[in-house]
């Protein structure tokens, strides 16, 4: 599990967190299910008290519960919800998986997620289990971050699971998720991102008091960028992002003035390097341009990278365009080749290694399709030993078939026997 799908999994949650909401008001036909609520044919269970799904010195009542409630009912309505979900990507069925889930009791919550304990690791399981924790976040999001540190085992599902808890946390009460964070040992706080929703709410809400906060947490800690990352997702104006450039500045650390110029681009470009300009110090204002670069050019390509070559002295031209080339070829590499067609002030040849150097890794087949515009054997040496090594490790047959057909073949063939042996020994440990 990559932490790309990590990420998409916790945007999936909050999607279907809060589109649930509108669906609230909507009837269902779900036919499937009982008529009446799981815990109605048992009003002793309906009497207690609501159990917590976490606190240890509650477990054998939590069960006890739970076998009170009909199991099949309980099976069924997770079940349906499942069906609801399916893979996140129907919005409609989501939010009324959410407004499903949103009908159950405290009690029928818990014995749904006690339900799923054991199987909580499952992938297909991951979406419902976001659900329920989400909607049992709104009463007691505690129990919800202490069920995912005792019952999740993956980094990844650790860090989505809390970072949407985190969030839901924040939005009712970013100051007491702040403490329960500072309160914690490292190793449960599952991630530093679970401070950037945090601070976001806290910069809402008083950003002087948000700035104190900030200042408490530890130099040079992974923590104090995701907060003044949440922090910059709150602003709407050149003027906020000027006064938290301006805090930052004050702690002495340019990675945190990165992470405010790397949210003030992404929102606004143009506002951003218009405030850079104004930057007296040569090489702090060369700093802050380069910083904008690949944040701009995912939006506007052709835009972004024009304007990183024209405000480049003409002995820096062949260098910046190395850095548009690199980032363009990342996003998309016929881009890149598109934008240097149009270039005179540069080495075509050295722009053209560049891209194909920076494709290998994304998209193989580009690279191998447009070999042919390397002139220096020496480059199509070195990017071809990158390729090999590459496809070896993605697909042998196809590392081997490129080989063969390659006119530096012999010099490869001995290169990739080497790298084999390599992998081969370092499998063996």
């Amino acid at each position: 599990m990559n932490k790309r799908l990590g990420i998409l999994w916790t945007l999936s949650l909050l999607i279907t967190f809060y589109l649930g909401y509108s669906y609230k008001s909507q009837p269902l036909n779900i036919t499937s299910l009982p008529k009446r609520s799981i815990l109605q044919t048992n009003e002793s269970v309906l009497k207690k008290p609501s159990t917590s799904v976490v606190a240890s010195q509650q477990k054998s009542q939590a069960k006890s519960d739970i076998n009170k409630v009909s199991r099949v009912d309980i099976i069924d309505v997770l079940a349906e919800m499942k069906v609801r979900l399916g893979t996140g990507v129907d919005m409609v069925g989501t939010a009324k998986a959410y407004h499903l889930v949103n009908s159950l009791s405290k009690q029928e919550l818990n014995a749904a997620l006690l339900q799923l304990q054991d199987t909580t690791n499952h992938a297909d399981n991951f979406l419902l289990l976001s659900l329920l924790l989400s909607k049992n976040a709104e009463q007691d999001p505690q129990a919800s971050m202490a069920y995912i540190e005792e019952h999740i085992t993956s980094r990844q599902s650790k860090t989505a699971l809390s970072m949407s808890i985190i969030t839901i946390w924040s939005k009712k009460d970013a100051l007491s998720a702040y403490d329960w964070f500072k309160s914690q040992d490292k190793s449960k706080r599952n991630s530093s991102m679970t401070l950037m929703p945090i601070f976001t709410e806290l910069t809402k809400q008083d950003f002087q008091s948000a700035v104190d906060k900030l200042i408490e947490l530890p130099k040079n800690s992974k923590g104090k960028y995701s907060a003044v990352r949440g922090m910059s997702l709150a602003f709407t104006s050149s003027t906020e992002f000027i006064e938290l450039m301006d805090k930052t500045s004050d702690l002495a650390d340019n990675r945190l003035n990165d992470t405010v110029i790397y949210s003030w681009a992404s929102q606004n470009p143009h506002e951003a390097i218009e405030w850079i300009d104004t930057i007296v110090d040569n090489k702090e204002r060369t700093r802050l341009q380069a910083r904008v670069l690949p944040t701009w050019i995912r939006s506007e390509p052709m835009e972004a990278a024009n304007w990183y070559l024209g405000i480049a002295e003409p002995d820096e031209k062949q260098s910046y365009a190395n850095k548009i080339s690199t980032h363009l070829s990342r996003i998309d590499p016929e881009t890149a080749f598109h934008w240097l067609e149009q270039q005179t002030e540069i080495d075509q040849d050295k722009s053209t290694v560049n891209i194909l150097n920076s494709s290998i890794y994304s998209d193989t087949d580009f690279v191998i399709n447009n070999l042919h515009l390397v002139n220096n054997e020496k480059d199509l040496l070195k990017i071809s030993s990158t390729l090999a090594r590459t496809l070896e490790r993605k697909n042998p047959k196809k590392a081997t078939a490129f080989v063969e057909q390659s006119p530096l073949k012999e010099v490869l063939q001995k290169q990739l026997a080497k790298y084999r042996t390599y992998r081969e020994n370092k499998s063996k440990g």
